[in-house]
């Protein structure tokens, strides 16, 4: 016997890695080969010595040359080289090499592998054995003829495939005589490439079979034994995802057939060394011939867990010219091989199971294997950090399962699947999981047909991958700042100041009282009582006012439940509804929904109430009536109590569905009059005492169980404020709720005249979070009320510690923060409502504008007046502003618009609000101003809910499905009321995740080198992440971020927006444009199909593409003109990278 003493191995890998350890076992040194490509792949560094093969080859080539390799072996006085699976493997010239200079080949003899690397010839000896086969060519096809001979003859389906091949590749299956063509040259080209040769051949395909094959090993002395067949029946593109040892769901007998016409085949041609018989066995128990894999497969590793027996330690004893049989291999006779238990490998691959498992590629930013008890993994480059290259095989890992029965092993599957974390590239981890836990697979009684019998495999659960996309927001907060506004160096700010924890229940409030006595009882009795009710607005339009609503959910579910029990006689918390809403999903990135559920579990004493704009919901435009309601309704079921009702128009008929559904609901109708103008100026008559009484009959007789003065722009002054209020209580029965502004200084003293004259509830913010355009000093006001009766029982010093809250974390909204320092009685002017006031701020330096804030004020005013003076809160004053910033930026004035409007185009908002579709004003539209407007457009006359037409939820709710969003009733609820925002919030949190858990400095800076922070992701569950630096731009403008993430080094690609870039790149596909066409997958172009200036109809074949070895056609989406083709054979390409332009007409449309 020679003793080999060094083993080369002829691969790359997983099984290079496997051959070493085998090797090591054995005290053998171990050599590698590598690329150029795999320089840093793992199997060079695991072995003793390696060697880059084929220099200035392509990287598959590399490791197909015969005479490199050969070289390297002789240079080093290697003994033997194992070819491993796929490349080399069963090339019978590489074998024939290593024998003439005089290299021990771990495999088969040459004979062996001419006659079954060669697939037509194994089919003679499968004849010669008497063993049953398919129907198929004698040798390889001469040309496409005698495949079309064939067809015709044998009938469909049909199955083509490479000589030499293996691994799927270099096979198509035939379905109609239309096909043939191109799958025959698309076989064809796959098996040059794969394997250098392109001779194939056809075999008639058996429908519905299970793929069965048994493991053999023979040595020199003609002993042929089995190891047990292995089920490899779930297959994709003719390749296996998961195997299982034994076949436990064929009959014994069945089993036992199988194996024993293996082993006769191989004895029958003195098989030498591991090889694999393949066979089809259908329901029946019939069974045929496929082919014969003279090498070691993928899959022996499930053999190898039910026989105890080391197959590639056998195979380098067996090379050695040992008896299977002796001392040193250890194999037992035939009959006293044991199968104990069962065993599963699945394939865990870098494919998208989705994007019919294209492979992907990119750095592996994460890594996190399964292990334990009944586990094994085989791997090749999986480790955080390894770079997964569109060259080689997607194979990562090979998971295998072991347990005493198929039930257990299964059960240890799922749960090491679930175990492994993979971030950076997509896997299959979950599709195997779908695999895992379908029924039928449990069974057993699956055919090769199985995936693409269950569509539903493909129904995968999301990776949540939380980690690595908050690593991702705050990498590109770091770099390109809050939504790309530019980096910004993270301030130092002071500690927190967090309020006492008092450890009591809250105290019974006016929510247990509303409770008791129901929306009418609950009216009755708040108007009998002497003090007066505060509501607190910090929650909502306190910061709305402030800093545009920007207010994040984490600061305040930080203290809300402190406030409930601190504070707990307040009337209401002012806290949802308004521009929360859209702002929470546009610029916080987070679930208003998810607030409101927040503030009712950490509030259950006090009212919480909401903002609704009638008609318009919490939306800008006018919605189908039973979107409104199904909005109120939803809203209730999550906590509100109190609806503030309110129309931008004072449109009774705009508010009165909302009144009905609130009063359906069983809540707290408080319906709002909107003030403006001024009550005390006798030369504005429009909107004077009377109109208000008027209204607020009105409203009462509506259904109202509160009327709320809405004195949006702080234009109440103290004695217009006592006149209006002793009316209103005169005029109507149920109380009265101040809401108002102190942006001109003069609130607080408007509110004292109102509670003189019996207002019974007034708006107020805690002191960090008043005055400017917000509402007046709550803590201000009480002490304000000192000494006379109507002052509330409130604990003042908790008041203050809350204030001291809010005041330490105002700092960081710093950049939305645009409060004004001072009292502006500008205000009374311009009257601008003062939730407006911060946000038009935020447009004008949006759009360019920020130094023309005093032009813009007093433009709005001008504007106000144009259309006629009118109620001006959103969305209406939406419609003023947007006007206001058109005017100001186009340089035009009053004059202009009524001279030059026919040619002008005005902003969408104001077209709408001409035509009615936000009602109509007191008073009606300016005519000749409308008519400009409309330009010839006839508006609508009535009230603009009544001529839309209802929405269909379950419409929606498929809509957001196809979409992959979340489909609850508020989701559905939010989409009707904002599509586009929503689904830039779905495709965000897709990106980057859920952000709400992010403290609010990084939030909005981003991290500095060396600051630590933790996140708390769920209960129980918090990430340590530290930011230890930022690289210089790359050419293309792309920086690295580094963080330690749980105590383990990640690196996150940012493209630095702000960077000069110097390299060239490629243009992305836009995937809302069907005329433009993107790559599926990182690779290289094989073949472009088309021509520019060339008709296509839809389904046409336009480019193959190759990457990893399997060609892909990318077919037209739609017919039309081939515009552009922005690449060419041989390119290379990244996933998504456009390919080519595709028109309607000729010459018509833009690049991609």
């Amino acid at each position: 016997m020679k003793k080999i003493k060094s083993v080369l191995v002829a691969n790359r890998g997983e099984i290079a890695i496997r051959v070493f350890r085998a090797c090591n076992e054995m005290g053998i040194k171990t050599v590698a080969i590598y690329s150029k490509e795999d320089t840093l792949s793992l199997h060079r560094n695991q072995a003793d010595e390696a060697y880059l093969v084929g220099e200035g080859k392509k990287p598959v080539d590399a490791y197909l040359d015969i005479e490199d390799i050969i070289r390297i072996a002789k240079e080093h006085d290697i003994d033997a080289i194992h070819p491993g699976y796929g490349f080399l493997s069963e090339n019978e010239e590489f074998a024939r090499r290593c024998g003439e200079e005089g290299i021990i080949f771990i495999g088969p003899h040459v004979e062996h592998l001419n006659m079954f690397g060669d697939k037509v010839n194994a089919r003679t000896q499968a004849k010669l054995a008497d063993i049953p086969m398919i129907p198929g060519s004698d040798g390889a096809l001469r040309d496409f003829a005698q495949l079309e001979e064939f067809a015709e003859t044998h009938g469909y389906p049909l199955m083509i495939k490479a000589v030499n091949g293996g691994g799927g590749r270099g096979m198509r299956e035939v379905h109609r005589k239309e096909e043939l063509r191109d799958a025959y040259d698309r076989a064809k080209s796959e098996a040059k490439a794969a394997f250098g040769d392109d001779d194939v051949y056809v075999e008639k395909l058996i429908v519905e079979p299970k793929h069965i094959e048994v493991q053999i090993l023979g040595d020199e002395h003609g002993n042929v034994v089995h190891l047990h067949e292995r089920d490899c029946s779930v297959q994709r593109r003719h390749q296996k995802v998961v195997e299982m040892a034994p076949a436990f769901a064929l009959p014994l007998e069945t089993r036992k057939a199988v194996c024993d016409a293996a082993v006769k085949i191989m004895k029958n041609v003195g098989y030498v060394n591991a090889g694999t018989v393949e066979f089809l066995v259908t329901s029946d128990g019939s069974f045929y011939f496929i082919e014969v894999n003279p090498r070691i497969q993928v899959e022996h590793t499930v053999t190898e867990m039910i026989t105890d027996i080391d197959i590639v330690h056998s195979q380098i004893r067996i090379a050695e010219g040992y008896d299977l049989h002796s001392p040193e291999i250890g194999i037992p006779e035939q009959d006293e091989i044991p199968c104990k238990g069962t065993a599963i490998q699945c394939r865990i691959t870098t494919e998208d199971p989705k994007n019919n498992f294209m492979p992907d590629t990119g750095k592996i930013l994460a890594y996190r294997s399964s292990g334990g008890f009944g586990i094994r993994l085989d791997s090749g480059n999986a480790f955080t950090g390894a770079v997964v290259t569109p060259y080689y095989d997607s194979l990562l890992v090979k998971a295998t399962a072991f347990g005493p029965n198929n039930e257990e092993t299964i059960r240890k599957m799922l749960r090491c699947l679930k175990e492994f974390r993979i971030r950076g590239v997509k896997t299959n981890i979950h599709f195997l999981i779908n695999v895992l836990e379908n029924p039928e697979f449990q069974s057993g009684n699956y055919t090769v047909n199985f995936i693409e019998d269950h569509p539903e495999l493909f129904e995968l659960k999301p990776d949540r991958d939380r980690g690595t996309k908050l690593l991702r927001y705050i990498a590109d907060t770091t770099i390109n700042g809050y939504s790309g506004a530019g980096p910004q160096e993270v301030p130092d700010f002071e500690p927190m100041q967090l309020p006492s924890k008092l450890d009591v229940s809250p105290a019974p409030g006016t929510k247990q009282k509303f409770d008791e006595l129901g929306p009418e009882g609950f009216s009755k009795w708040l108007a009998d009582q002497k003090q007066v009710f505060f509501t607190d607005t910090t929650w909502r339009d306190a910061h709305q006012s402030l800093f545009a609503t920007r207010l994040r959910t984490i600061d305040m579910a930080r203290v809300a439940g402190d406030a409930a029990k601190g504070v707990p006689n307040l009337f209401s918390l002012e806290c949802w509804g308004g521009a929360t809403f859209d702002v929470s999903y546009r610029f916080l990135h987070e679930d208003p929904w998810e607030r409101l559920r927040m503030f009712r579990k950490e509030v259950p004493n006090t009212l919480l109430q909401m903002l609704i704009r009638g008609a318009n919901a919490v939306g800008y435009t006018s919605y189908p009536d039973n979107v409104v309601r199904n909005f109120i309704q939803l809203s209730a079921k999550n906590g509100i109590d109190v609806f503030r009702v309110f129309d931008s128009l004072n449109s009774l008929d705009n508010m009165k569905v909302a009144i009905d559904e609130v009063r359906n609901q069983n809540k707290i109708a408080e319906v709002a009059l909107c003030y403006t103008g001024d009550i005390l100026d006798s030369n504005r008559p429009k909107y004077n005492l009377d109109y208000y009484v008027k209204m607020a009959k009105e409203l009462q007789n509506a259904g109202a169980n509160i009327i709320a003065i809405k004195d949006m722009a702080g234009l109440l002054k103290p004695q217009a404020a006592y006149n209006l209020v002793s009316a209103l209580k005169d005029a109507v029965t149920v109380p009265i709720h101040l809401h108002s502004h102190e942006g001109s200084g003069n609130t607080i003293y408007s509110y004292g005249r109102a509670v003189d004259a019996g207002v019974d509830v007034i708006d107020l913010a805690y002191s960090a979070f008043a005055n400017g355009t917000s509402q007046p000093s709550m803590n201000s006001m009480y002490y304000a009320l000192a000494g006379t009766e109507r002052q509330p029982q409130m604990n003042i010093d908790y008041m203050e510690e809350m204030s001291h809250y809010f005041g330490s974390i105002r700092p960081y909204y710093r950049g939305v923060d645009k409060a004004e320092k001072y009292p502006n009685t500008e205000v009374y002017q311009h009257e601008m409502p003062g939730g407006q006031y911060s946000n038009l701020q935020q447009q004008a330096k949006m759009v360019g504008l920020g130094d023309r804030w005093t032009d813009i004020k007093k433009v709005y005013h001008q504007v106000n007046m144009m259309f006629g003076d009118i109620i001006k809160v959103t969305p209406s004053s939406k419609v003023v502003g947007d006007m206001t910033l058109y005017m100001v930026q186009n340089n035009l004035t009053e004059k202009d618009i009524y001279e030059k409007g026919d040619t002008l185009d005005f902003p969408q908002s104001v077209v709408e609000f001409f035509e009615g579709r936000l009602g109509t004003p007191y008073q009606g539209f300016p005519e000749e101003l409308q008519k400009i407007i409309l330009k010839g457009a006839r508006p609508i006359t009535v009230r603009p809910g009544a001529v839309l037409p209802p929405t269909d939820f379950e419409h929606v709710r498929n809509e957001l499905n196809e979409m992959g969003a979340n489909t609850t009733d508020e989701d559905v609820s939010a989409y009707c009321l904002y599509p586009k925002v929503f689904k830039d919030y779905t495709k965000f949190t897709k990106d980057f995740g859920n952000v709400s858990v992010l403290d609010t400095p990084t939030f909005f800076f981003g991290m500095k080198r060396g600051e630590e922070i933790q996140v708390t992701i769920e209960k129980g569950k918090t990430l340590i992440i530290k930011m230890n630096g930022v690289s210089d731009p790359d050419e293309d403008g792309n920086r690295i971020v580094l963080f330690e993430f749980n105590g383990q080094p990640r690196s996150i690609k940012v493209h630095d927006k702000h960077a000069k870039t110097t390299g060239v790149v490629r243009r992305k596909v836009n995937e809302s444009n069907p005329g433009e066409i993107g790559a599926t997958l990182s690779g290289s172009v094989v073949k472009i199909l088309v021509k520019k200036g060339q008709s296509v109809t839809k389904g046409e074949p336009l480019i193959v593409t190759e990457a990893m070895k399997m060609e892909t056609i990318i077919t037209a989406p739609i017919g039309g003109i081939v515009e552009e083709i922005l690449v060419r054979e041989g390119s290379r390409i990244e996933s998504g990278d456009c390919l080519l332009h595709r028109s309607e007409e000729r010459r018509v449309g833009k690049e991609c």
